[in-house]
């Protein structure tokens, strides 16, 4: 997995030098870190918030009829944004891409594009999750 690991921390570091991120990174569902690239300091805190994304969509299609959430944006004055973008909703392990956008910035373009990257390159080791039965 070391291999991989390098892999996805390349693709990250590009993504990063080409948007003007200050750090990007791969975390599970419970904010634990795949790979990063830029500043690790702030790493360990962009991995927790993901473990915060189900409960906010939850929410939001509980009580504002909201079910296509792609990704969350957290905004803070004057520090830019946090983008959670999950990689795959319906794969085991759950995945997702963090990324630390400055002010002024854009992302979709560069996430879209890194999204199918790191999904071809990890595709091998995630399974379709399990749906629960619907009852007779």
């Amino acid at each position: 997995m070391h291999g991989v690991e390098a892999q996805l921390t390349t693709l990250l570091g590009g993504m990063n030098r080409g948007g003007g991120y200050p750090l990007s990174l791969v975390c599970t569902d419970q904010g634990l870190l795949v790979a990063a690239a830029g500043e690790h300091a702030r790493s360990d805190v962009a991995a927790g918030l993901t473990s915060l994304f189900d409960d906010i969509v939850n929410r939001a299609v509980r009580d504002l009829g909201l079910a296509g959430v792609d990704e969350l944006t957290l905004a803070a004055p004057d520090a830019g944004r946090v983008v959670i973008r999950p990689l795959a909703r319906d794969c085991v392990p759950r995945l997702f891409l963090v990324v630390f956008v400055p002010g002024g910035r854009t992302w979709r373009r560069h996430t879209n594009h890194i999204t199918r990257k790191l999904l071809a390159l990890l595709g091998p080791w995630l399974t379709r999750a399990a749906t629960p039965q619907e009852p007779p």
